[in-house]
């Protein structure tokens, strides 16, 4: 079955889960479809009503469940009470949907902070990207970046070493610093080409993982506290 047939099955009037993120929090909403085009690949929902219409943007992907499969979407349009999405592909279940954990990013008032070592070469505090209790990522800026770049090079071209365990260090900001054990799992250059962002697995004690918990528990609140202010 193609794209069009797919949208044909979309019927108006009737609700769909769109699904998409903000901060790292999954975001699902109970939209009525308004007309489809399935020549065109555009889907147009009633977005009157609708409290997080702010998070639908072209920043974080977007998802149209339908049955068993999800659309991949960007905003085409979302003036008014309209939202448009071009379909770009039917694709598996997407993260934000088969995520164990909670992720939460970090406050910009009040980052974690990552430290850990590859070989010898130990960074200073590298600020979290985002964390769960399963996982964290870092970003590392220039300098970091040119220090460690062949290593993780080399890491990450060899199968036996791509499950390196690493020591981390985690602080968080009220709950005090954890240690966990990581996985590197992925190494994404960024658009700039200089700047890196390192995600690992992690794996940490009990009393720990009640610490990293709470602190999620706490940021999710934030978050859904900020996003109901907007």
């Amino acid at each position: 079955m193609n794209l069009s047939d797919i949208l044909k099955e979309l019927d108006k009037g009737k609700s769909y889960e769109v699904i998409t993120s903000w901060k790292e929090i999954p975001i699902r909403v109970n939209l009525p479809v308004r007309w489809v085009s399935p020549q065109e690949r555009f889907v147009s929902f009633d977005f009157k009503g609708c409290k997080f219409r702010h998070v639908f943007s072209d920043k974080t992907p977007i998802y149209i469940k339908l049955k068993e499969l999800f659309l991949l979407c960007r905003v085409f349009s979302n003036i008014r009470d309209e939202l448009v999405l071009e379909v770009d592909s039917s694709v598996p279940a997407p993260p934000i949907v088969m995520r164990e954990f909670v992720r939460v990013e970090p406050k910009d008032t009040e980052p974690v902070y990552v430290s850990f070592c590859i070989k010898d070469n130990c960074t200073a505090k590298l600020k979290a990207a985002d964390i769960s209790e399963s996982g964290v990522s870092v970003y590392l800026h220039t300098e970091e970046a040119k220090k460690l770049i062949e290593i993780l090079s080399e890491i990450t071209t060899d199968a036996e070493k791509i499950h390196t365990p690493f020591e981390l260090e985690i602080e968080l900001p009220k709950e005090g610093t954890i240690t966990a054990v990581g996985e590197l799992r992925n190494v994404l250059s960024m658009d700039d080409g200089v700047h890196v962002r390192l995600g690992f697995s992690i794996s940490i004690k009990e009393n720990d993982r009640r610490k990293l918990r709470q602190y999620i528990m706490r940021r999710q609140r934030e978050i859904l506290e900020q996003l109901k202010a907007l």
